[in-house]
């Protein structure tokens, strides 16, 4: 997994109090200085950590409007993957974070770790496919699609458990109607 992430060479920091905004490639890394903070204005990035074994643990999945960064952390390790393009503003001073997207940031994090400690895994794989389409989705005629395109790995990463499980699971939610698969996005059905 690390070894397909990347870090973006167009990063540079500038004064402290200078707002500048960047763009990055899907499994680009954002820089993580200390003291500062990104606000992704466009795309998706995806917070994570591992144990000592190497054992990958995700901490949030964000969007447009999310801001993301070490002052948010005590973990170590701590990086932010782009889950697909990513255009962010990196805010330099503590006075430029809104506290309303401190509390959208501690909200989505508590909504992540209510699904992640449901005990059957087909139910923690529902509840985040429903949050993920709530979340980063929008209305069709057949239900609600998600704009975020995250892969089996990364679902299995999200939830503790394995690609294979996630990838029989997945298969199960179509068969049953609660879903539908197309290109990584997924599409909720409405249920009678």
């Amino acid at each position: 997994m690390l070894s397909q992430l990347k870090s973006a060479d167009n990063v540079t920091f500038l004064n402290p109090g200078h707002i500048s905004r960047h763009s990055f490639k899907r499994r680009d890394m954002l820089p993580t200085p200390p003291h500062k903070l990104w606000q992704i204005e466009q795309g998706f990035v995806r917070t994570l950590t591992w144990d000592s074994e190497g054992a990958i643990s995700t901490l949030g999945l964000w969007g447009p409007g999310d801001v993301v960064g070490l002052p948010l952390t005590q973990l170590e390790p701590y990086f932010m993957t782009c889950l697909s393009k990513v255009e962010a503003k990196l805010l330099g001073h503590p006075c430029y974070w809104s506290m309303e997207a401190m509390l959208c940031h501690i909200q989505q994090t508590e909504s992540l770790l209510q699904i992640t400690r449901s005990k059957r895994v087909g139910d923690r794989l529902r509840q985040l496919l429903q949050w993920l389409a709530q979340r980063f989705g929008y209305h069709t005629e057949h239900g609600l699609m998600t704009e975020l395109q995250i892969t089996h790995q990364e679902i299995a990463e999200t939830l503790g458990t394995s690609r294979v499980t996630i990838t029989r699971l997945l298969k199960l939610l179509e068969q049953e109607g609660f879903m539908h698969r197309s290109r990584k996005r997924y599409l909720i059905l409405p249920q009678h």
